[in-house]
C-alpha cells in the first residue's frame, strides 16, 4: 500500500492554526448535533413507540446524503468551497431553530416532523463531503492520517458530550431547548469558516457533467485501492449497523430503561466514547499497524460485542458492551479514510469524499428503514445478531489492494487507467 513518506502525528497537524480553528468549532457544533440526534430518537419513539417510525427518522436524517452527497463532492472540486461551507451550516441552523419553535410542547405530528429532519438533513448531506475533502487540504499531506484520526476523535467525544447532556436536558427541560441550543452551536462553526482560508479546488475547470458528477466512482473501479475501502464501509454500514437508529428501542425493550431519561443520555454517550478510544488507538498505539490486520480485527472484535450486547439484559453490564461495540466499529472507519485519502489527490478528493459520505449516510437510512418492519416481524435481536454474522464474513472475505496516488487524469477513457497510475506514481517519485 502506498503511504507518504512521513506521516505526522496529532500535535503537527494541531499545530497547524487553520485545522486547529476547524476542528475546535467542529467538535463545538458537532455536540449540539449528537444533542439533537439522541433526541430526535427518543422523542420518535416518545411518539410512536415504533421501531418503524425510528428507521424512517433516521432515513429522514441520514437520506439526503444518499441524495444529494455526489453533488456535494462534484461541488467541493468545483467550486467556491469556503461560500458552500458557509451556506449549508446557516441552512441547517435555521431549520433546526424553526423545529426548535415547533416542539416548544414536546408534541409535533409524526410526518412535520420527518419533514423537517429530512430539509435540515438537506444541508448536512452537500457539506459533509466538502467537509471531507478539505481536511487534508488544510492539515497537509504527511499529515492525512493524523486529521483523519483526530476528526474521528472529536467527531466521537462530541458522541459523549452531547447524548449526555442532551439526554438530561430533554428528560428536565423538553427536547425544544435542546434543538435550540444545537441551533446556536451552528455559529462555532460559521465564526470558524468566516475566519480561516480555505484552498480553492484544483479540477479541471472543463470537465463534463459525467466526470464532475459521477467520476468519484470511476476513480473507486478503475483504482481498487480506492475503491475497496469505500466498497467494505458500505457492506458494512448496511448489513451491520441498523442497531445504530435502534439504541432507544434496545434501551427500552431490552434493558427496562425508559429511553426519555438521563440513563439513556449516558448510554449513548458511553457508545461516544468507545468510538473516541477507537479512533484514538488507531491515530496512536495502533498508528503503525499493518491496515488489513486493523480491519479484520475491528470487524471480529465489532462482530463478537455486538452479539453480546444482543443477549444483555442488564444496564450496567451492557455499558461494557456498548463501550466495545463502539471502540471496534469506530477503528474500522478511521483505518479505511485513512487508506483511501493516503491514495487519491486534490484534483479529484470531493468526488470520492462524496462516496466516502454515501458509503454511510447513504447506506445507514436505508438499512434501517428495512429493519424497522423485519424487526416487528420477528424480533430485535435478529437483526442485531444477523449484523454480527455480517460482520464476521466480511472479515473472512474481505481483502485491500495496494496501488498508487491518483487522480483527475484516471478518469480519461483513452488511455488504459492502470498505465496512467503507474505514470503519475512516477512522476510523484521525481
Amino acid at each position: 500500500m502506498s503511504n507518504v513518506e512521513r506521516r505526522g502525528t496529532a500535535r503537527d497537524v494541531l499545530a497547524v492554526p487553520a485545522f486547529r480553528r476547524i476542528y475546535i468549532a467542529t467538535f463545538i457544533s458537532n455536540a449540539g448535533r449528537w444533542m439533537q440526534m439522541t433526541s430526535l430518537g427518543v422523542l420518535g419513539w416518545e411518539l410512536t413507540e415504533s421501531p418503524t417510525f425510528l428507521g424512517l427518522l433516521i432515513l429522514a436524517q441520514l437520506g439526503p446524503m444518499s441524495i444529494l452527497s455526489l453533488v456535494g463532492g462534484s461541488l467541493a472540486d468545483t467550486s467556491n468551497r469556503r461560500n458552500l461551507l458557509f451556506g449549508t451550516q446557516a441552512w441547517q441552523m435555521a431549520w433546526t431553530l424553526v423545529l426548535a419553535a415547533l416542539v416548544l410542547d414536546d408534541v409535533i405530528a409524526e410526518n412535520v416532523l420527518l419533514i423537517l429532519v429530512f430539509i435540515i438533513g438537506i444541508g448536512q448531506g452537500l457539506y459533509a463531503p466538502i467537509f471531507t475533502s478539505i481536511l487534508p487540504a488544510i492539515a497537509g499531506a504527511e499529515n492525512i492520517k493524523a486529521a483523519v484520526s483526530l476528526n474521528s476523535i472529536q467527531t466521537n467525544g462530541s458522541r459523549v458530550i452531547g447524548p449526555a447532556v442532551g439526554g438530561l436536558l430533554a428528560s428536565t427541560v423538553g427536547f425544544a431547548e435542546v434543538f435550540a441550543i444545537n441551533g446556536f452551536a451552528y455559529l462555532a462553526v460559521l465564526f470558524a469558516i468566516a475566519r480561516t482560508p480555505i484552498p480553492a479546488s484544483t479540477a479541471t475547470a472543463g470537465a463534463s457533467f459525467a466526470d464532475r458528477v459521477f467520476g468519484g466512482f470511476r476513480v473507486a473501479w478503475r483504482a481498487p485501492q480506492v475503491g475497496r475501502p469505500l466498497l467494505l464501509m458500505s457492506l458494512f454500514a448496511f448489513f451491520c449497523l441498523p442497531f445504530i437508529g435502534q439504541l432507544p428501542a434496545i434501551t427500552e425493550l431490552n434493558l427496562g430503561v425508559d429511553a426519555q431519561t438521563p440513563q439513556y443520555g449516558w448510554f449513548y454517550a458511553t457508545f461516544g466514547l468507545g468510538g473516541m478510544a477507537g479512533a484514538a488507538l488507531v491515530g496512536t498505539v495502533l498508528a503503525n499497524v499493518d491496515s488489513r490486520l486493523m480491519i479484520r480485527a475491528s470487524l471480529v472484535g465489532f462482530a463478537a460485542n455486538l452479539a453480546w450486547l444482543a443477549s444483555i439484559r442488564d444496564l450496567t453490564v451492557a455499558y461494557v458492551a456498548i463501550f466495545l461495540v463502539a471502540l471496534f466499529y469506530f477503528s474500522l472507519p478511521t483505518v479505511l479514510a485513512s487508506v483511501w485519502q493516503e491514495h487519491v489527490d486534490e484534483t479529484v478528493r470531493g468526488r470520492v469524499s462524496a462516496l466516502w459520505v454515501l458509503s454511510f449516510g447513504g447506506t445507514v437510512p436505508i438499512s434501517n428503514a428495512i429493519a424497522g418492519p423485519i424487526i416487528e416481524a420477528t424480533s430485535l435481536d435478529t437483526v442485531i445478531y444477523g449484523g454480527a454474522v455480517m460482520a464476521i464474513v466480511l472479515a473472512a472475505a474481505f481483502r485491500l489492494r495496494s496501488g498508487p496516488v491518483v487522480g483527475e487524469e484516471i478518469l480519461s477513457i483513452h488511455q488504459d487507467p492502470h498505465d496512467r497510475a503507474n505514470q503519475r506514481a512516477v512522476t510523484r517519485q521525481k
